[in-house]
């Protein structure tokens, strides 16, 4: 029913951006990014986007029906199977807001790592999608899918049970994973257990290796999702070499907490990013850059308030003594962003225009494109954002130096 509102949503969105654009307009106030031209013929284009929407949205609103009948059922065309669709999702444990106000959807094949301070509620969300805790507000809608669940207590072990045992559990020597038939200790050599470890009760074994087991049995349940609670720990590097290759030949969805920042920039295409204050945010930035550029916020905002401070001339010549200058990474990102920009541009164009063309959206399904124009969107705001603040911190730098 979300999707069946998508494009009426859509030209809400439209009509309130158009008011706000059209203030800019008549306005003429210089624009931060010195590109006026450009958005003054953006503002044209989208009055005429409104005017013409209404009858594309009837259009539309027949294509997302015939969509809708397909929700966890279709294989038509670059369609992906719907596991979680999030609406407005709240969590409070005792006082404390955990989340609020959380939307999004989770498609087959999404891998997304929740990311955040301790005690932020990455694992409370997970907790959430697999249904062990209630909704405070909002609501969470599951498709008939099947769940693998790997949390770092090790709930799926049997500390009575060996390791033959645990991966036979009805007899015989034989394990199935991923499709594949194997001999139990040729599976288990794949997660480096040698021979005589087969006897050995599992809770004789250490944490790591406990961790090594459990991950051995995730894989070879048949599921369409691996929800994972910090995985690597306790792990060594090969085995979370292991992982990382699993992960990465899973057909299905992946949500991971993690903390490790080079296993999450080689797993995951997504981040749902915990704020502290219940706020998620979600970008398609690799972890590591998200940390760099947040770095570099604090940083310039440290900058700024030290510079706010130097209205005496002591203080204006201690400023001066320090040497601010733009970081390597930012002068390559001064180079750079404005032409990713222009090519984000282009594609969120080339999505509208794709949008509007019933033999376009036909073919490659709106719920797709919809998808996709997301995606974009959320990149080019944050591609803005971030040269925004650079050119912003240079503009400092320069009113320090001339201080």
């Amino acid at each position: 029913q979300e999707l069946l509102r998508t494009m009426a949503q859509q030209h809400d969105n439209m009509l309130k951006l158009l008011k706000t654009e059209n203030e800019w307009l008549r306005r003429g106030v210089k624009a931060r990014l010195k590109r006026n031209e450009g958005r003054k013929q953006r503002v044209l284009q989208l009055r005429e986007d409104a005017k013409n929407n209404p009858s594309k949205i009837h259009k539309m609103r027949l294509e997302l029906e015939r969509e809708a009948k397909h929700f966890n059922r279709g294989e038509g065309i670059n369609r992906q199977k719907m596991l979680f669709e999030v609406e407005k999702l709240g969590l409070t444990l005792g006082d404390k807001v955990l989340i609020k106000d959380f939307s999004t959807r989770i498609l087959q094949k999404d891998v997304i790592a929740v990311v955040g301070p301790n005690g932020s509620g990455k694992s409370t969300l997970l907790k959430a999608l697999l249904g062990r805790l209630k909704p405070t507000s909002g609501i969470i809608k599951m498709g008939e899918i099947t769940i693998g669940y790997f949390d770092q207590h090790r709930e799926m072990l049997d500390d009575n049970l060996n390791l033959i045992e645990t991966f036979c559990p009805h007899g015989g020597d034989r394990v199935d994973a991923q499709g594949t038939d194997y001999h139990v200790y040729g599976y288990l050599k794949n997660f480096l257990f040698p021979r005589e470890f087969l006897d050995k009760k599992v809770g004789t074994l250490s944490g790591g290796e406990k961790n090594r087991v459990a991950l051995a049995l995730l894989f070879t349940k048949k599921v369409d999702c691996l929800i994972l609670d910090e995985p690597t720990n306790d792990l060594d590097i090969p085995t979370i070499n292991i992982l990382e290759e699993k992960l990465q030949n899973f057909p299905g969805a992946v949500i991971l907490v993690s903390h490790d920042r080079y296993f999450v920039d080689k797993i995951a295409k997504k981040l749902f990013i915990f704020k502290g204050d219940g706020t998620i945010e979600e970008s398609y930035k690799p972890y590591s850059e998200y940390l760099e550029d947040e770095k570099e916020f604090a940083e310039m905002d440290a900058m700024q308030a030290e510079f706010s401070k130097a209205a005496a001339p002591i203080a204006v010549q201690t400023q001066k003594a320090k040497v601010f200058k733009l970081s390597f990474n930012e002068q390559k990102a001064l180079e750079k962003l404005p032409l990713e920009i222009d090519a984000l541009e282009k594609q969120i164009d080339e999505i509208n225009q794709c949008l509007a063309d019933p033999k376009c959206y036909e073919k490659k399904g709106i719920s797709v494109l919809a998808q996709e124009l997301e995606k974009t969107k959320i990149l080019y705001e944050e591609k803005v954002e971030e040269l925004l603040t650079i050119q912003e911190k240079e503009e400092a730098i320069e009113a320090l130096k001339n201080a």
